[in-house]
């Protein structure tokens, strides 16, 4: 099969094209994925030079090489005699491999709670060595031909999400665990730093999850704030070099604006903000308008970076981590996801930019980073 794998081969370009066997079933509930959409990541952006760069601790939790893509959404093709999912399924694939998937019994008891993505064997290398689908070297991928999972990874997809659209309930999926892990009030007010493809599903999940809510956009690009308007922010602010979009958000909160310079910061600003970024500044942003004893939310994936951490101590505010999909209450993150896209609350046609068959992921790759030039939001490879 065709895959694309980080392999560093090209000292220009990490990832190349091969051809590999395709995956094994590695047990009887496992069943084999042909993948219709792998969609491109901003962590995935991290490895050709995007950003501040991985992980370092993060890294140790891969293969290599592994094969690219944890936005997965395809049909089974084969299913082994224990896996519920028969074969003709349209499924979401949830990239976690937890204790449940690589047979280790008992589960630990993050996943015996059903958070799945805080596995404390993660690191076991029992089955593979790689954290998750899309840090495997065997087990296929999002950028690949075909993907394997365990029936647990399965998720049907609704008649409403289109094959196309489907691999974004992974995205959507992170947005609606990070807002569920510490839940704005229903009619906070909220500010989301970053209109990229997380920040845009924070937006669609807000609007679902906690309609009385208005939401603001931070967004860089004209087309993501076009995107931002279409799915329903309240306010969309552009970010200045100068600081000066700072008055419109003391003006939308009703907040005063203390310091000077590059020091700026809202006094009594949202008591809600998402961070959808990850970058340096975007962090120390996100600390600074938010409000005194507000939160802040980390879905930007930030990994080694310098950030003015003042504000967590200065305005006791709280500095809240999410990441992956898990049981949030009684349903599992995915589910929601699918369920908010089946109602069409993230429009496919805002926010799918950009689809590429799986040979041209180079051109896919330099289309997703220069967003900018491009007008990307979401690019999709469809192998």
């Amino acid at each position: 099969m065709l895959a694309a794998r980080f392999d560093l081969a090209d000292p220009d370009f990490p990832v190349s094209l091969v051809d590999l066997d395709e995956p094994a079933l590695p047990g009887p509930a496992w069943a084999r994925v042909a993948v219709t959409a792998g969609g491109i990541c901003g962590s995935d952006l991290h490895l050709f030079g995007h950003g501040t760069g991985p992980s370092p601790t993060l890294a140790t939790l891969a293969a290599f090489p592994f094969v690219m893509g944890h936005e997965i959404a395809g049909r089974v093709i084969e299913a082994g005699p224990d896996c519920s999912v028969p074969p003709g399924t349209r499924v979401a694939v949830d990239p976690t491999i937890g204790c449940v998937a690589r047979g280790i019994e008992p589960a630990c008891r993050h996943c015996a709670a059903g958070w799945a993505q805080n596995c404390l064997n993660l690191g076991a290398k029992t089955l593979t060595p790689g954290l998750s689908l899309g840090y495997t070297s065997d087990l296929g991928g999002g950028w690949a031909e075909q993907v394997v999972g365990h029936a647990s990874m399965l998720r049907p997809l609704p008649d409403g999400v289109p094959d196309a659209g489907a691999s974004l309930h992974e995205p959507t999926s992170i947005a609606v665990h990070g807002l569920l892990r510490r839940p704005p009030r229903d009619g906070d007010q909220v500010v989301v730093v970053g209109a990229g493809i997380i920040g845009l599903c924070v937006l669609a999940t807000l609007r679902h999850l906690f309609p009385a809510s208005e939401v603001t956009v931070l967004a860089r690009h004209d087309h993501q704030a076009d995107a931002a308007r279409a799915i329903g922010a309240r306010h969309v602010v552009r970010p200045q070099p100068d600081g000066s979009h700072f008055e419109r958000l003391a003006e939308i909160s009703d907040a005063q604006i203390s310091g000077r310079g590059g020091g700026l910061m809202l006094m009594g600003g949202f008591p809600y903000v998402v961070e959808a970024v990850g970058a340096p500044a975007s962090v120390t942003e996100a600390l600074r308008i938010v409000d005194n004893r507000g939160t802040v939310l980390l879905l930007g994936a930030a990994g080694m970076s310098e950030v003015d951490l003042t504000q967590v101590w200065f305005k006791e505010a709280a500095l809240v981590g999410a990441w992956g999909h898990c049981v949030d209450g009684t349903r599992h993150s995915i589910d929601r996801a699918l369920e908010l896209l089946a109602a069409g609350a993230l429009p496919f046609a805002n926010v799918l930019t950009h689809r590429f068959p799986l040979v041209d992921m180079r051109e896919a790759v330099t289309t997703a980073l220069d967003r900018k030039g491009t007008g990307a939001i979401k690019v999709t490879l469809h192998p």
